[in-house]
């Protein structure tokens, strides 16, 4: 049984990509990477005993090792070359009272370059424009927890966002001329607790740290693992693979791996 798999991403193009996912990825126009998906909107694949399969498929085959059904999280790289527009996303508890299909959003945000991530109203008694959001200076391997109601964007930068399974936005403001739905953001925003840290990404739903390999390190987990290069590495394991800069593969529960290497490479579980 092979019991790491590469992840085959679903590559998606927005008007605000940079050009790094293209370089890495392929595919002009790339802002998204989905490295990890089995949500409705879109289905990221495996590469399993040497075939492409859907990665709904591969969790269906092993529903019993990993617990679930469907992928508790969605892991995507993002790279925004312009700014993304001024968003929000709803709870569980907003997006059912919405009617909506999908389910409220948490998610955060780890840094992989320089720029700017907007996180939260500076005054919420004045109109929520660009400059009455809080800015931070971001730096590689910051970490950025957005709960559900923050508002907020990011420009000039990329980052690896991990989230619960939907996809579900609501835009106060974009830039690139697409529907806004601000009656529904008004519903959903709220003041919150804002949260930045380096290296971890401690979420409710999930765990993520950057880990710096020097050599070998060693690693089990009762629940599935994600494993995103930031450098070359090889994980070895039942089944041993190589993983170039911004490949990523699934680790099933249980499993015990070692990854070789120089560099860093970022590891994500579901809390479940």
């Amino acid at each position: 049984m092979e019991a790491v798999v590469k992840n085959i991403p679903l590559l998606k193009k927005k008007e605000w990509a940079g050009n790094l996912l293209e370089k890495f990825k392929g595919g002009k126009g790339v802002g998204e990477s989905w490295e990890v998906s089995t949500h409705f909107s879109g289905v990221s694949k495996v590469l399993y005993k040497k075939k492409v399969v859907p990665l709904t498929d591969f969790v269906k085959r092993f529903e019993n090792i990993l617990g679930f059904k469907e992928f508790p999280i969605i892991v995507k790289l993002l790279d925004i070359g312009k700014i993304l527009s001024i968003q929000v996303h709803p709870s569980d508890e907003i997006a059912k009272e919405l009617g909506e299909k999908d389910k409220g959003k948490s998610e955060g945000w780890i840094a992989l370059s320089e720029g700017k991530v907007y996180l939260g109203v500076k005054d919420h008694s004045k109109e929520i424009t660009l400059d009455n959001l809080r800015v931070f200076e971001a730096k590689p391997f910051d970490t950025f927890s957005i709960y559900p109601g923050t508002i907020h964007t990011a420009e000039n930068i990329f980052l690896l966002e991990v989230s619960t399974p939907s996809n579900l936005t609501y835009r106060i403001y974009d830039p690139y001329g697409r529907e806004v739905h601000i009656e529904k953001a008004k519903k959903c925003i709220k003041q919150v607790r804002i949260r930045k840290d380096r290296m971890k990404l401690k979420m409710k739903e999930f765990y993520a740290e950057v880990i710096e390999i020097d050599g070998e390190k060693s690693f089990i987990d009762e629940r599935v693992n994600i494993l995103i290069a930031l450098d070359n590495v090889i994980i070895k394991s039942k089944n041993s693979l190589g993983l170039k800069k911004y490949e990523s593969c699934i680790v099933l529960p249980w499993t015990e791996y070692v990854i070789t290497g120089k560099g860093f490479i970022i590891r994500v579980h579901p809390n479940y």
